[in-house]
């Protein structure tokens, strides 16, 4: 126990470190802090403990965080600097990525989110989302899975991209799905994951979008 208050001392102590350069997205590793933290074995209440502490930590170094100048891949195959490609974003808007494996992200993807998001521009207003499509290393050689996924989403999504792994946890969308909420100047206001028991996003929407016209 006292080992494992030592490794979140210090969990907390990086990242406060980390927070004094810049003011990007700051990445969060949760394998390695697993690991480092379960080298002893952990107990049911510090493995809950270190679960919040991660998501925590997820939240603290995003939101309030501007976006990176990752690199993203198009449609068609062609490789993106990001920001450039959200340059002429006017307002606020939201990202949401998912890879093609996990059955949540898909269904948020395809369904759920289309619906919240439907509801929501009909009552307040439209705003862009662009949606990211998490390239793995299986996919690297068999991109079969990756084109029917945005064959699938594309009556739904404006932009869509592809993004490595790698890429997307620069962002810190590192759960299936995810969704950052992100202002004009590039600023993460929120960071969700998954999708909730109710099925329905649009609370979650409505609450993270500045609705004045």
């Amino acid at each position: 126990m006292k080992n494992f208050v030592i490794i979140l001392g210090l969990l907390f102590g990086l990242l406060s470190s980390c927070n004094k350069h810049g003011n990007n997205i700051i990445e969060i590793d949760p394998d390695k802090i697993r690991s480092n933290a379960s080298k002893n074995g952990l107990t049911v209440e510090e493995n809950e403990k270190l679960n919040m502490t991660i998501d925590d930590s997820i939240k603290k170094n995003t939101t309030g965080k501007t976006l990176p100048n990752i690199i993203i891949t198009d449609i068609s195959y062609q490789k993106k600097f990001f920001l450039d490609e959200l340059d002429n974003i006017d307002g606020d808007f939201i990202l949401i990525s998912t890879d093609v494996y996990c059955g949540f992200g898909l269904e948020c993807l395809i369904d759920i989110f289309p619906k919240s998001y439907k509801k929501f521009s009909k009552e307040n207003k439209s705003v862009p989302v662009i949606c990211l499509i998490k390239r793995t290393e299986d996919d690297i050689n068999n991109l079969k899975r990756i084109n029917k996924t945005i064959d699938e989403i594309k009556p739904f999504y404006d932009s869509i991209y592809i993004i490595d792994e790698k890429e997307a946890n620069k962002l810190n969308m590192l759960v299936n799905p995810s969704r950052l909420y992100v202002t004009e100047e590039m600023v993460v206001k929120n960071i969700k994951f998954g999708i909730n028991l109710s099925g329905d996003l649009y609370d979650e929407i409505r609450q993270n979008i500045n609705i004045k016209r």
